[in-house]
């Protein structure tokens, strides 16, 4: 994998606390997560980790003494965003899949890593994904070419995959 270590461990050390504190297994999301699958580098500007939704709601001050207790400040509320040095994780609620692009959160692929455990997408789910965002008028402004290129490499992925 050509992703950005230091990003994953990053996103490691959050789910580990996630998987040892909370007894639950979270989502790789975003560019990191997609880079992840694809074997592609490329830059993740966060790090998207995709928890139950109880954890931006009723549960959200234990998601933030976590990440405090890992020396990460509250710096976007209204985005669930943390900030350390410049490394940025944001979180998001794991039912958005399903409202986003019909995936069920539930029949994701279940990783381990150093012992720690987390669930990820399929290649095709992240095209689901990043298709869907790109109907949304608000992501096309602010990422569309960005979205458009995940596509492109996506689809690029899945045809050598199909041809091997």
């Amino acid at each position: 994998m050509k992703i950005n270590k230091k990003e994953f461990q990053i996103f490691l050390e959050v789910a580990r606390k996630l998987n040892n504190n909370f007894n639950i297994v979270p989502i790789l999301f975003g560019s990191l997560g997609l880079y992840r699958k694809i074997g592609e580098s490329g830059k993740a500007n966060d790090i998207d980790i995709l928890v139950p939704d109880s954890f931006l709601k009723e549960k959200w001050s234990e998601l933030i003494k976590l990440m405090e207790s890992l020396n990460f400040k509250l710096s976007n509320e209204k985005e669930h965003e943390f900030i350390k040095n410049s490394e940025i994780v944001a979180f998001g609620k794991a039912s958005n899949l399903a409202e986003i692009s019909k995936i069920n959160p539930d029949i994701l692929k279940i990783s381990e890593v150093d012992k720690v455990k987390f669930k990820e997408l399929s290649a095709e789910h992240y095209l689901l994904c990043y298709q869907s965002m790109l109907r949304d008028h608000y992501r096309q402004k602010k990422r569309g070419k960005a979205d458009e290129e995940k596509i492109a490499l996506i689809k690029k992925y899945l045809e050598e995959k199909k041809n091997n």
